[in-house]
């Protein structure tokens, strides 16, 4: 399990970097690949709220509509930071052991 912690800490903020810019530049496959890709990591953890909204991005992307953009990744941002708090705390927990 802390070895997909440590993956995700790593590679997640990649991915929110590259779908920052793709956005920024209109890059819609860059988008749709970032995405998808965050989506996977986020699977990982079964964090239904964050994989849905990484699917939205990636979805969206596909369109030629990107006026919800900005404000779906800025809610997708905020919530890939508190899936990595919560991790974070559980990786700081003890095993309880029956």
């Amino acid at each position: 399990m802390q070895e997909l912690i440590d993956i995700f800490r790593e590679d997640a903020p990649l991915f929110l970097t590259r779908m920052k810019r793709a956005i920024n530049d209109g890059d819609h496959h860059e988008l749709e690949l970032s995405a998808h890709a965050l989506k996977g990591l986020v699977s990982n953890f079964m964090h239904d709220p964050t994989t849905a909204l990484a699917l939205s991005l990636e979805k969206k992307s596909r369109t030629p509509e990107w006026s919800e953009m900005v404000n779906l990744f800025e809610e997708l941002h905020r919530s890939v930071n508190c899936l990595m708090t919560a991790l974070d705390t559980l990786a700081t927990q003890p095993l309880e052991m029956d």
